[in-house]
């Protein structure tokens, strides 16, 4: 199946992701000319406010329409994988979920800006894990696709954030650019954040790693590569604390009264994380078995389709709209002067 080829769309849909705090909701801000996601720096001082046309930051997928000159495009805000309430199996899952329908539907996948910021002193821990992550979804393929910007240069000294960039696009970044990502800065603005758009808007549609194993291979989510690199990544993690706590044991039994205290909280340390890497593999399995659940469910969809609207299918794919969007979205879908916009274009997709 060539779903991207096999049925006309003007819509076009770009991801943009990254870790948790490095400007995904104040890109798509920037963008859609008005705030429709609450950025990160915000999270802290109104999660005692109530927001009632606002998004507390990217809990789930979120879709911000918004045009580029006479352009429509669909921006999806993804959550980190570095959420510290959420495994990367179900944040993978979540995005997972939004590009197996985007690929059934259609719908053209312009390419995913990817953003890192040039604050940080070194590219370690989370940071390398979503790039290892992200590197799986895309596939060498998709790389062409790809934008990686650098942020924040705003809040570093133009010499100090420069000098870090060789080891972006020497190091963490390089296998990236050899395989055709563009690397750039993005100063905040909303001409920078529009050239970044048309960019990838000027490249032909691409079709990731994930959503060819997840549709056309009928694989379930831990068959695919990103799958397998997080589901091997909680497999290590067990082994690790596992062997610490056993070591630890020893040790405690061998040791004199000064140091138990220590290698009791080591202990209580690694347990801790034993029981994290327990959970989220718990997780990953219980993520597999309703991936297989939807598979079926989208198979016997696939016969009655045709005589549903298609305004439930655009409704169920576009769930994650913020409310503040709302009039964004209607007039992206119907059109400025009620001529039926997207929607007779996705009508289409039913015909």
């Amino acid at each position: 199946m060539d779903a991207v080829n096999s049925k006309p769309s003007d819509a076009n849909m770009i991801l943009v992701m990254g870790v948790t705090g490095s400007g995904k909701s104040f890109l798509i801000n920037q963008l859609a000319g008005k705030k429709v996601v609450v950025e990160s720096a915000e999270l802290e001082s109104s999660r005692s406010e109530k927001i009632s046309d606002q998004v507390l930051g990217t809990a789930m997928c979120q879709a911000i329409p918004i045009e580029i000159g006479r352009t429509k495009v669909l921006l999806i805000d993804t959550p980190g994988f570095d959420d510290s309430k959420r495994t990367d199996v179900e944040i993978l899952m979540e995005i997972s979920k939004l590009l197996t329908a985007q690929y059934k539907l259609g719908v053209s996948l312009k390419g995913i800006i990817y953003l890192h910021r040039i604050t940080d002193n070194r590219y370690q821990g989370s940071s390398v894990r979503t790039l290892d992550i992200f590197k799986e979804i895309c596939g060498e393929r998709a790389l062409k696709n790809v934008i990686l910007a650098s942020t924040r240069w705003d809040k570093v000294e133009e010499h100090e954030g420069a000098a870090r960039e060789p080891q972006l696009r020497e190091k963490f970044w390089s296998y990236m650019l050899d395989h055709g990502s563009k690397m750039t800065r993005y100063h905040g603005d909303r001409e920078s954040a529009h050239a970044m758009i048309s960019q990838l808007l000027g490249s032909g549609n691409v079709i990731l790693d994930t959503q060819r194993q997840l549709v056309d291979e009928g694989k379930t989510l831990d068959e695919t590569s990103a799958g397998a690199f997080v589901n091997g990544n909680i497999s290590v993690a067990i082994k690790k604390s596992d062997a610490e706590i056993e070591i630890l044991q020893r040790q405690l039994r061998e040791s004199n009264n000064v140091m138990k205290q220590k290698l009791e909280e080591d202990k209580k340390r690694e347990e801790v994380i034993a029981r994290q890497a327990r959970r989220d593999q718990v997780v990953q399995d219980e993520m597999n078995v309703e991936m297989g659940r939807r598979k079926k469910r989208s198979k016997r969809m696939g016969i009655i389709m045709p005589l549903l609207p298609a305004a439930l299918s655009i409704l169920e794919m576009f769930i994650g709209v913020p409310l503040s969007a709302s009039d964004l979205f209607s007039s992206w879908i119907l059109g400025e002067e009620g001529d039926g916009g997207l929607f007779n274009q996705f009508s289409e997709l039913f015909s």
